[in-house]
């Protein structure tokens, strides 16, 4: 939420300057400035509005990579104290969850959907952490992603990526 307010400045600076040039180009022609200017800047302000609202799709070098847990998502003593034991690891093969207390690493192997470039999931139905019990859920938006595990001692587990 707070990247997207971030480019609220940005997108009304763009609108005004739209506005401004296509306000300059038809004052040069003569016509009816401001009814000529709106229509012109108008498709350029959708234009942004799209892109700022559309969902990116990660491909499978953005999924892999390091993950921690996302104290934004669920913030409190319990977030910072899972954001400090636990990391994990998604790689072509293997996911890892590291356990910085122990210095403990399971080894989970993963496996990547035919279809889909941004899908994976555990190749084997056996007892895993708890952390990550069950399979990964995506969340996406237009600025990242981040993934939710359902934990049966700390129920949802958000993790990002580093």
């Amino acid at each position: 939420m707070f990247k997207f307010l971030l480019i609220i400045p940005l997108l009304s600076y763009l609108v005004i300057l739209a506005f401004l040039i296509s306000y300059v180009a038809v004052r040069r022609t003569k016509l009816s400035a401001l009814p000529l200017s709106l229509f012109l800047a108008l498709p350029i302000c959708l234009f942004f509005i799209s892109w700022l609202l559309s969902i990116k799709t990660p491909d499978r070098d953005d999924i892999k990579g390091h993950y921690v847990i996302a104290r934004s998502k669920w913030p409190g003593k319990n977030a910072d104290w899972q954001h400090k034991t636990y990391t994990l690891e998604i790689t072509d093969s293997h996911a890892f969850v590291r356990d910085a207390r122990t210095k403990k690493v399971w080894k989970y192997k993963t496996e990547w959907s035919d279809i889909y470039d941004h899908h994976w999931g555990f190749a084997d139905y056996t007892k895993r952490h708890h952390i990550i019990g069950n399979g990964p859920t995506l969340y996406r938006g237009r600025f990242g992603h981040h993934y939710v595990f359902q934990s049966p001692l700390y129920g949802n587990v958000f993790f990002e990526k580093k």
